[in-house]
């Protein structure tokens, strides 16, 4: 059996390791057997990173046509006649032709905060498995809200094909059934596949110098958000100053920045920003960064041994709420309401846990709400132990329900 997964980036987003990860790990215990092949914006660097005899990596060339001139295009369409004129193009095409199913992993890649393009991009190998009649199934995704009528438009034609949808978190459950109108009885709630993630155990305290008497706080700090949203970086780097200022000087505490998402490109390298914050405060030897050439399980190790989170990126949030560690999320789009709305009372949500990025970047920074977590994270902590063996479940379900549609028939 042959399993196709698309919508991977690149395993520089650790994030988008942890969904890889998981989910070969998940499948391959319910299908002995499959082999998978991953269509990937960088394989090279992922195929470095995860070495194993049942995964391939290739560079996803389906996308080709949206990024092309237009000569390139031209050339590209008559390779459906011609091949010469596209080999690798119409190579990549019959691999999703010939699977057995295609996964579209990415966590939240079917929105419009990325761009028009970057949806079309995602959706494109789900079109051309679906032409070919290989069942498609969009994988415990956050999906919209679309904020236009052509985000909204592509994304349905696709998922009305689609063989199964499972969606990591209520919010857009509620929003695929009764905005979109698809089939309740095709979309079921899941939860993201990293809640599924084991950290590598090691002695990171000591590794970084954090004493058992004094807070050890992780901070993910994005450097892409402000592109993203549109915001002022100015603000987004003086709201972080005050953050790292308010955990030195109130709770002495030992501060280990995050870079989740280390991307070629300067716009989207978390290390940069990190760096910055280091070199604003002196180096100061408490405020430290996770500068190894860590993987995401590595990341959640570091993670699970803090006693506070506060994470723009939602995988490293997701890294402590899934290792029981109180984590406040800056967030910008429905995946941070959704995914702490399914953990918490929405009260706690709205009191303590979520700073939207306006309020972030706003005259106090969301300190407020950092202080409430802080002061209840005993609360917060115990409201985690209790909810995440059903998350558990939710994130395993998504799994069994593809096998079950894949098993061969009694």
């Amino acid at each position: 059996m042959k399993i196709v997964i698309t919508g991977i980036t690149s395993f520089r987003n650790r994030g988008v390791e942890a969904l890889v990860v998981t989910t070969l790990e998940q499948m391959r215990s319910r299908l002995p057997g499959a082999r998978f092949l991953v269509l990937d914006r960088m394989p090279d660097y992922d195929a470095s990173r995860l070495r194993a005899p049942d995964v391939a990596f290739k560079l996803d060339e389906t996308i080709r046509p949206l990024y092309a001139s237009r000569m390139r295009r031209a050339l590209l369409q008559l390779s459906d006649h011609v091949e010469a004129l596209g080999r690798q193009y119409q190579a990549t095409i019959r691999d999703v032709e010939e699977a057995d199913a295609v996964i579209a992993s990415g966590g939240d890649v079917f929105c419009s905060e990325y761009g028009h393009q970057s949806l079309l991009s995602h959706l494109r190998p789900l079109r051309i498995a679906q032409r070919a009649g290989v069942p498609v199934f969009i994988h415990a995704q956050s999906i919209g809200p679309f904020k236009n009528e052509p985000d909204r438009r592509a994304f349905v034609v696709a998922a009305r094909g689609v063989r199964h949808i499972t969606v990591r978190e209520r919010m857009t459950r509620q929003y695929l059934t009764r905005e979109l109108g698809l089939p309740e009885d095709r979309v079921t709630l899941t939860a993201d596949p990293a809640f599924l993630l084991a950290p590598v155990a090691a002695p990171w305290r000591t590794h970084y110098h954090a004493p058992p008497d004094r807070p050890l706080v992780a901070l993910s700090t994005s450097q892409a958000i402000c592109t993203w949203m549109g915001s002022d970086h100015d603000a987004h780097f003086e709201a972080w100053r005050g953050t790292i200022r308010w955990l030195r000087e109130t709770l002495d505490a030992r501060v280990i920045l995050i870079p989740h998402v280390q991307e070629l490109s300067s716009r989207n390298d978390d290390r940069i920003l990190a760096t910055a914050l280091m070199r604003d405060f002196g180096f100061d030897p408490h405020v430290q960064l996770a500068g190894g050439d860590f993987g995401a399980a590595d990341f959640k190790g570091i993670i699970s041994s803090c006693e506070l989170v506060i994470a723009e990126r939602m995988h490293a949030a997701i890294a402590g709420l899934s290792s029981g560690v109180p984590t406040v999320v800056i967030g910008y789009s429905v995946k941070s309401e959704g995914i702490l709305g399914d953990l918490f009372e929405a009260g706690q949500v709205e009191d303590a846990l979520l700073i939207p990025l306006p309020e972030f970047l706003g005259g106090d920074g969301g300190l407020p709400r950092m202080k409430r977590a802080w002061e209840q994270r005993s609360t917060i902590a115990d409201a985690l132990q209790r909810r995440l063996p059903e998350v558990r479940e939710r994130a395993a379900r998504s799994f069994e329900i593809i096998a079950e549609a894949l098993r061969p028939a009694a």
